[in-house]
């Protein structure tokens, strides 16, 4: 059962990254950071661009590798008793 659940999870992942889109924008995020760093109402870019953006990007990092390593535990079997 844990095999199938570990199974599951990787198989999942793999989709969810062959549906993300890996083209390159324009202008890169260096523009996106300059012309949209007011939305969050903080006076200074820098603190703007890790309140906001890399906030979301490291949740973001953090949940991949809690299910990775979650993935991993129950495909090798978890605990040998």
């Amino acid at each position: 059962m844990k095999r199938i659940v570990g199974i599951l999870i990787i198989i999942s992942l793999a989709l969810i990254f062959l549906q993300l889109d890996y083209s390159k924008v324009e202008g890169g995020s260096y523009e996106y950071y300059i012309s949209h760093w007011q939305d969050v109402n903080i006076p200074n870019l820098v603190t703007a661009i890790l309140a906001d953006w890399r906030a979301y990007d490291s949740l973001g990092e953090a949940t991949l590798l809690f299910t990775a390593v979650t993935g991993f535990y129950l495909l090798l079997g978890g605990k040998k008793k």
